[in-house]
């Protein structure tokens, strides 16, 4: 039969299995992408059955998974990483990215050469060094996953994928130059290859001098050329309204060219690192150019890439389980080498953790990061396919003087990769969950209880008042609807009396997590009338980030445990982000006139307080928050901006009148325009419309309302 037609079929029933393996992993609770790796290898020993050979015929190659899946998977972690949080934590994951990770590495290569010594097993440090730089890096495929599927603290979630996201391009620039470094000493017949000794005593020797400014480059140059990337798409995205399909796709090319340029860019002598270019590239599209995406568009764009990142992971982990049975290794003659690789690798891991995040709590250059985090971030530094890929970069032919193993170099170091990839997938992945339970990792904080339970409490209210009409309607028989009140009245005392016990620990802890609440609705409140008038032409997109920025700021302070507003006296934090980006948003784009902008920054900030004015009476009903108080402070804040800003309405409105009239006019037919674009959808959503009509329709009404 055709390669490529079994090749296709191969892939296309993984998918199949995967989807199995979800729901039965989904249904006992088991990690999936363990039980993706236990389905890989069962595979593996199936395709022995003639008819079910065809299984293993899709290869995970490493062209396959650095083009295509890798792109995929940095993306979709790094597009939602909001950088006011990244840069609160920068430096934790800085310093565990590189520092944490170059420790690591030179403790494994010392530490493995030393206990392989002990049982007679003699390897060259350069050896044990090289292993070291390509196993000390957390697979971001597999933490990343992992991590989503169990749930975590916000901040640890954070700072795990921030290390995994960019210690892996740290990982492969030391790797290279490691590597050059020892294919360039072992063509010049050194007799003792210790890398580290042997580049210090030939400092003049251009390879130390050509691997450092390659590690920097790949470091630098990746966050330099990301950056640029991104900026250019959010741009050319921005000059789109609305054209689903174009923005989706353009979001697609970037996270493959971004990959792909760094890669050509290292042809010509330029090295790059693609890892850190495309997550770079993802978070200023995420940050900077998510805004541009248009807000109808943004709705579907999480599960767009949602979707693309189950394919390529559920692919990953089950061709890494084929792949790890395929591979000709003799496991019985390497199994002491393999297990001392994992107990050395764990060892180092524990050090550079411990070590490292020691140091920044005691010099408190952040928040603080608790015991039991360290202990997860030591145990859940899992290890995958990009580790192999690492390995088979290696010559095969590579002899180093020294080397008495039968083995090859690079099934030697393979050997001990797929062993430590084993372990991590099997023992770590799988005891994650209880060691998290453990330390109460996986439970809600107080104020993440507190909202859980009121909105569990606010669709009880909702549940209540529909069954009331069901009730008055006569759809469901008065003994029924007995039963169910009865049932839903219970589950509100319950929810109630857990409330209660939440709230009574501490009277002033009660009162800010309250007040916490109600300010993150009244913000998301915000945020989602303020993305409305963009989308609809309201409000130009400069007046839109600058209202954005406050809600994110505030959102910010919430999140801080501040106020939402600042207090008189308190100093406003300079943000260098921000100031970069009101500086490029000035150059790009040429201004309204002072006073149309201040009238249409007015008219909208006037808009959102009277939406979410509206709006927040939903709390009322809600027992707790309408005797706190919360309630009250919150929509005093509003009608202190409802108020503010009807005030510079009017004043300009007086001062302006002949040129703000006709634009009030525009503005107005907008807000029909928008009316009409909502008929459209719902009757598309009934099935009135047929969808050529409806897309017609879409089509005369966007060309006016985006004119």
């Amino acid at each position: 039969m055709n390669a490529f037609l079994l090749s296709t079929l191969s892939a296309i029933a993984l998918l199949s299995l995967a989807t199995l393996v979800f729901v039965l992993a989904k249904r006992f609770r088991f990690p999936y992408t363990v039980a993706l790796v236990a389905t890989g290898i069962l595979i593996a020993f199936s395709t022995q059955i003639p008819l079910l050979s065809f299984l293993d015929d899709f290869k995970l190659t490493p062209e396959l998974l650095l083009y295509i899946f890798l792109p995929i998977l940095l993306f979709e972690a790094a597009y939602n990483i909001d950088y006011k949080d990244f840069f609160r934590n920068v430096r934790s994951i800085s310093a565990l990215a590189v520092i944490s990770l170059i420790l690591s590495a030179c403790l494994i290569g010392w530490g493995l050469q030393f206990t392989l010594g002990l049982v007679g097993i003699v390897v060259p440090f350069s050896v044990t060094f090289l292993f070291g730089t390509l196993i000390s890096a957390t697979d971001p495929v597999a933490v990343l996953a992992l991590f989503k599927e169990l749930g975590a603290p916000k901040r640890l979630t954070l700072i795990f994928e921030g290390e995994s996201l960019f210690n892996d391009g740290t990982a492969l620039a030391l790797f290279l130059v490691v590597l050059g470094s020892i294919v360039a000493l072992a063509w010049g017949g050194g007799e003792h290859l210790s890398v580290l000794s042997e580049l210090i005593r030939h400092l003049e020797f251009p390879t130390f001098v050509s691997g450092s400014l390659s590690f920097l480059s790949m470091i630098i140059g990746g966050v330099l050329f990301g950056a640029l990337v991104g900026f250019c798409f959010s741009q050319l995205i921005g000059r789109l309204k609305n054209e689903e399909f174009l923005e989706l796709a353009l979001t697609l090319s970037l996270a493959h060219l971004t990959f792909i340029g760094a890669e050509i860019l290292n042809h010509f002598f330029l090295p790059i690192s693609g890892v850190i270019a495309t997550t770079v590239a993802a978070m200023v599209l995420g940050n900077y150019g998510r805004y541009k995406i248009s807000p109808l568009v943004e709705k579907t764009m999480g599960h767009y890439w949602e979707f693309f990142a189950f394919l390529a992971n559920s692919l990953v982990f089950m061709l890494v389980g084929i792949m790890v049975v395929g591979l000709q290794v003799d496991w019985v003659h390497l199994a002491l080498p393999i297990l001392l690789a994992v107990v050395v690798t764990m060892i180092a891991r524990a050090i550079s953790i411990y070590s490292v995040v020691g140091g920044l709590n005691a010099l408190r250059w952040e928040e603080y990061i608790p015991l039991s985090w360290q202990h997860l971030l030591s145990w859940g530094s899992l290890r995958g396919a990009l580790a192999v890929i690492m390995v088979l970069l290696i010559p095969e032919d590579l002899k180093l003087p020294g080397w008495t193993l039968a083995i090859s170099i690079r099934d030697f170091v393979l050997a001990l990769t797929v062993g430590c990839i084993v372990f991590t997938t099997f023992v770590k992945a799988t005891t994650i969950f209880p060691i998290m339970k453990y330390f109460g990792l996986i439970d809600l904080e107080d104020h993440e209880e507190a909202e859980y339970l009121k909105w569990s409490l606010r669709m009880l209210l909702d549940v209540a008042s529909k069954l009331e009409y069901m009730r008055v309607n006569q759809r469901v028989s008065d003994e029924e609807i007995s039963l169910l009140q009865t049932q839903y009245t219970d589950e509100m005392k319950h929810i109630e009396t857990r409330l209660g016990t939440l709230l009574r620990k501490d009277n002033e802890k009660k009162q800010a997590i309250i007040r916490q609440m109600v300010a993150r609705h009244a913000l998301g409140l915000e945020y989602f009338w303020l993305k409305e008038l963009y989308a609809y032409g309201e409000i130009p997109e400069s007046i839109f980030k600058t209202l954005l920025r406050k809600v994110n700021n505030q959102s910010g302070r919430i999140k801080m445990g501040k106020t939402q507003i600042r207090q008189k006296g308190e100093k406003k934090e300079f943000d260098l982000s921000e100031w970069l980006a009101d500086t490029v948003e000035r150059q790009l784009h040429t201004p309204e006139k002072a006073h149309i902008s201040a009238y249409l920054k007015a008219r909208a900030r006037n808009i959102v307080a009277r939406r979410v004015l509206r709006d927040i009476g939903d709390l009322e009903h809600i027992d707790f928050l309408r005797k706190s108080g919360a309630i009250e402070e919150t929509r005093a804040h509003y009608e202190q901006f409802e108020s503010h800003s009807k005030v510079i309405q009017e004043q300009l409105y007086k001062e302006y009148r002949d040129e703000i009239l006709p634009l009030d006019s525009k503005l107005a037919n907008k807000a029909l325009l928008q009316t009409k674009m909502n008929v459209v959808e719902e009757l598309l959503q009934k099935g009135s419309l047929s969808p050529k009509v409806a897309s017609r329709l879409k089509d005369e009404v966007s060309e006016e309302l985006y004119s």
